[in-house]
């Protein structure tokens, strides 16, 4: 008896311990979309047409993440009740960059502010990455882990169960990463900018 659980997550960023017997596969594909100008106003609005959409949003993203968990759960009837014969999840991560294609006639200043905001967009986006590797993995181990049940039935349900809670806590800490990096992203490019033109003093 085997069942399966796939979920689809899109993450973005809004501009402005597992034993070794644990071994989800995880697959991770970079793509980017294109950034033209050599202002920070022409940055910012090739970014909102050619960055990624999703949740419905008329404007495009700085970047994004989807991540995609799926399994295959297999069941043994054995004399104490029904037990996990086999758990294997898996794990894709899509991420989605931007890359400026151009930057003839961009002045120091717009380089400097695009390359510290991209480094920023890199790490949120892998970070959103890295919050989903450690998820899947709890998860597998959570299933293999499960009790017998008094029937294949039951313990299928129990499973499903368990896998739509660590789901929703695997959501649950990206959503919450998500609205404390919009409070911060902000102040850590202006510290940027406060740092460079204190140094140029």
């Amino acid at each position: 008896m085997k069942c399966t659980v796939a979920l689809l997550c899109t993450f973005g960023l809004t501009l402005g311990l597992a034993s070794s017997a644990i071994a989800a596969s995880v697959k991770q594909r970079v793509s980017y979309f294109p950034i033209y100008g050599n202002t920070l106003e022409k940055l910012e609005a090739s970014m909102l047409k050619n960055g990624p959409h999703f949740n419905e949003s008329a404007s495009g993203h700085p970047g994004a993440a989807t991540v995609t968990f799926d399994g295959v759960v297999s069941y043994k009837p054995t004399e104490r009740g029904c037990v996990i014969d086999n758990a294997d999840f898996s794990l894709v991560v899509e991420l989605s960059l931007p890359k400026w294609t151009n930057r003839s006639g961009a002045s120091e200043e717009t380089i400097f502010l695009w390359e510290t905001f991209e480094r920023d967009v890199v790490r949120h986006e892998m970070h959103h990455a890295d919050i989903a590797r450690k998820w899947v993995t709890k998860l597998e181990m959570a299933v293999r882990n499960s009790s017998a049940a008094p029937d294949c039935e039951t313990l299928e349900n129990a499973v499903h169960r368990t896998s739509e809670r660590y789901l929703k806590w695997h959501e649950d800490e990206q959503r919450d990463y998500d609205r404390k990096e919009f409070r911060e992203m902000n102040l850590r490019l202006k510290r940027a900018l406060r740092d460079r033109l204190r140094a140029g003093d």
